[in-house]
């Protein structure tokens, strides 16, 4: 919709331009076949070109009176603005010194998005332009495929917002949508208003309907109300508060609430009757190193908070219609870290709710770890560096065992080029200590220290060599690791993660291949250890990747982990994908059976097929061998083209869900149908059938009418999802 207002937009720049010329008393040029002067009253007739700088008009009659500075355009009058947009009218009246204008049976297009009015008139003054019985799309003009017909349309450039009064969806000639009145902003500054509703019927919950009303006061916050009703089960309220305090930080607050009726209660078994909770997201990159005075960009300092409360998984369940909770467990965390000058300092937090306990009371918590990092440094000579790292990590839960753990290691390491730089050796001594209290812990559990030194050596070289249309790198390495001291005493608890370093040897072995240009088309890892105890096997696992470029369009990938103390693969992962012209597929397949950890057989494709121009078919399947059954399947068809296009497709998934009543698994078939127009925005319709074993099938339909008010918010939420976690802990968010 923005378009359409650009364009009304550019019409209007036009005008203001021409009465800007003509404020600066820049004349028009005019070149007719014939042209005659009585008093203030200029007339043309035949051939008329009337032009400025940006500015041109053609028509076959024109007259204008020079006291009133009026221009009237009469008979297949065309003006044109800097090339941009295009106007036809039968007759327009121009205003030159009050900048206004009005014209009737205009035609008008902006040529690079190919959009287009028609209107039966056009009048329009500084703030306001109107048009009277119009139509707009952005396909062909003679026969559009779609288009948009209003009664009256208002545009007002002081508030930089557009009303359409009676619009009414055209495919083809055939009516499918009306609404009596419907409104948008033109910019990309949020504005408040309501959102994009949620209408669905289901035979569980009855009818559905969500109503998100947002409210923009301030371009450093907004906050958005989304009230919901289920007919047949109850009623709630979600409230979301989003927020920029500072240039480099940005927040979201989420509290909400759904009150179940009793009757639903009773049906279904619900743990609770009224499903609460809240949710928390802060990142900040510059907390406190903006306040240091001296060399502040030495320093960097981040905080990243995720935090969650609720009391049962139906509050994450009711808070969208399109969301389902499939893991039990809610994690919080909160982190913190500066670093500058070879320093590091982290403090960490997490909190577990496992949401099918009925308590959380034994359920572990890491409340706080700390964490300091001395980056390497040269120790007195060359070749010498040495590194700190201390952790302090505490172990916490209302009931039962807890420890605080102390964690420091310290290695010196020393290396030297060789052979001109051709090999590398490095010796390192790698000292470790860890000391563990424990916390609610009865007479025969004693505290635990760890005591050890391993030595390391390896040698290491990196070699590159140009082949007549190729370039081949090969990294090299052998490190050999010998425990020396290794002290223990006291209770080691199974939670408590101890660095036993064991006498191993590890090859590693990477290969690069590059074309004449520098572009990677080749790339093979392998790694591999070796271990000396008498109660482990000596060959631990092996590991290869490799990563083939065949061409531009087919890249394939595996992955291989194979265990020697097993005799067999732990790991395969494998996937093959081609993108072309005409053919899009991908296949991924995982394969992970380890003791101890969940075996895995997964498959997973997807494909499109362009059969011509506009046509294309695409599907995919998701397959789990292991438990030999479909977890979804998908078909469709696409059109696409310039002006408009669709996907029609149907989908059958198998989805576990948890709710307060329990786990439960939730097939869903759904066909869904998503319209696209140029220019404008998009359609989306939905009927779902969810059937849950032992409950009755629900249906589900839903229609989704284009948003422009949720476009236009460019909210601080859009960039959240990608916010990293800020310590050296790679963990992942759930």
């Amino acid at each position: 919709m923005r378009k359409i207002a650009t364009l009304l937009l550019l019409l209007q720049l036009a005008l203001s331009a021409a009465g800007a010329e003509n404020a600066t008393k820049k004349s028009y040029t005019l070149y007719a076949t014939h042209l005659t002067t009585e008093g203030d009253i200029v007339e043309a007739t035949g051939n008329i070109v009337i032009y400025s700088k940006d500015l041109m008009f053609r028509a076959d009659r024109a007259r204008y009176d020079r006291k009133k500075e009026m221009m009237l355009l009469e008979g297949n009058v065309v003006f044109f603005y800097k090339g941009s947009i295009v106007n036809k009218a039968d007759k327009m009246r121009f205003y030159i010194k009050e900048n206004r204008f009005a014209a009737s049976s205009v035609f008008t297009q902006e040529l690079h998005s190919d959009i287009w009015i028609k209107s039966a008139g056009i009048r329009a003054d500084k703030n306001l332009f109107a048009l009277k019985k119009a139509s707009l799309s952005s396909c062909n003009p003679a026969d559009p495929d779609w288009q948009i017909r209003f009664s009256s349309g208002y545009y007002h450039r002081d508030k930089e917002f557009m009303t359409l009064y009676n619009p009414r969806f055209y495919i083809g000639k055939v009516p499918v949508f009306y609404l009596p009145w419907f409104a948008f902003p033109t910019i990309r500054e949020r504005r408040s208003g309501l959102l994009r509703p949620v209408i669905g019927l289901e035979s569980g919950e009855n009818l559905l309907f969500m109503q998100p009303i947002y409210i923009a006061p301030s371009p450093s916050w907004d906050i958005e109300f989304d009230p919901q009703i289920r007919l047949n089960r109850g009623k709630g309220l979600y409230t979301t508060l989003r927020f920029a305090d500072t240039p480099w930080s940005k927040g979201r607050l989420t509290l909400g609430f759904f009150n179940e009726d009793r009757d639903y209660v009773v049906e279904h078994n619900l743990k609770n009757s009224v499903h609460k909770g809240f949710s928390f997201l802060y990142r900040s990159d510059n907390l406190f190193t903006k306040h240091i005075k001296r060399n502040p960009y030495d320093y960097k300092d981040g905080l990243y908070v995720d935090v969650t409360g609720l009391n049962d998984i139906d509050y994450i369940n009711l808070e969208d219609d399109r969301k389902y909770a499939v893991d039990k467990l809610v994690t919080s965390r909160i982190n913190y870290y500066m670093s500058g000058y070879g320093d590091y300092i982290g403090v960490y937090g997490k909190y577990f709710i496992d949401t099918e306990k009925i308590s959380n009371d034994d359920t572990l918590q890491t409340l706080p770890s700390l964490q300091y990092h001395k980056f390497s440094q040269i120790l007195g000579i060359q070749h010498l560096i040495y590194s700190i790292d201390y952790k302090f990590k505490n172990s916490w839960r209302r009931e039962g065992l807890g420890a605080r753990q102390h964690e420091l290691a310290v290695p010196l390491v020393f290396t030297m080029p060789l052979l001109n730089d051709y090999l590398n050796i490095t010796a390192s001594e790698n000292f470790y200590y860890s000391k563990v209290n424990y916390t609610d812990a009865n007479a025969s559990v004693q505290n635990a220290r760890y005591l050890s030194n391993y030595h390391r050596f390896a040698l290491q070289s990196d070699l590159m060599k140009r082949y007549s249309d190729k370039i081949h790198n090969i990294q090299l390495e052998a490190a050999f690791t010998i425990p020396s001291l290794h002290k223990r005493h006291g209770y080691f608890a199974d939670f408590v993660p101890f660095n036993l370093e064991r006498k191993n040897i590890a090859l590693k072995m990477n290969n690069y291949l590059y074309d004449s240009n520098g572009n990677g088309y080749l790339t093979d890892r392998f790694t591999q250890y070796y271990y000396y105890d008498k109660a482990d096997k000596p060959y631990n696992e092996a590991e290869n990747e490799l990563i083939l470029r065949y061409s531009p369009n087919l890249t394939l990938r595996n992955t291989l982990i194979y265990s020697y103390e097993y005799h067999k693969l732990k790991k395969i992962q494998s996937g093959i994908y081609y993108h072309g012209d005409r053919y899009e597929a991908r296949i991924d397949h995982t394969y992970k059976d380890a003791p101890n950890e969940t075996k895995i057989n997964f498959l997973s494709a997807d494909f499109s097929h362009r059969l011509d121009r506009r046509y294309s078919v695409l599907g995919g399947v998701d397959y789990d061998f292991d438990n030999g059954f479909t977890k979804e399947w998908r078909i469709g068809l696409a059109m696409r083209k310039k002006c408009w296009s669709y996907t029609l497709r149907y989908k059958e998934s198998v989805t576990p869900s948890l709710t307060s009543g329990g786990t439960r698994s939730l097939t869903r078939r759904g066909l869904y149908l998503l319209f696209r127009f140029a220019h404008i925005g998009g359609v989306e319709y939905k009927l779902i059938k969810n059937v849950t074993p032992g409950t009755q099938s629900e249906n589900r339909e839903e229609v989704r009418i284009p948003d422009i008010s949720e476009k236009a918010q460019s909210t601080i939420e859009e960039t959240t999802s990608d916010l990293p976690l800020l310590s050296p802990e790679k963990e992942e968010e759930p």
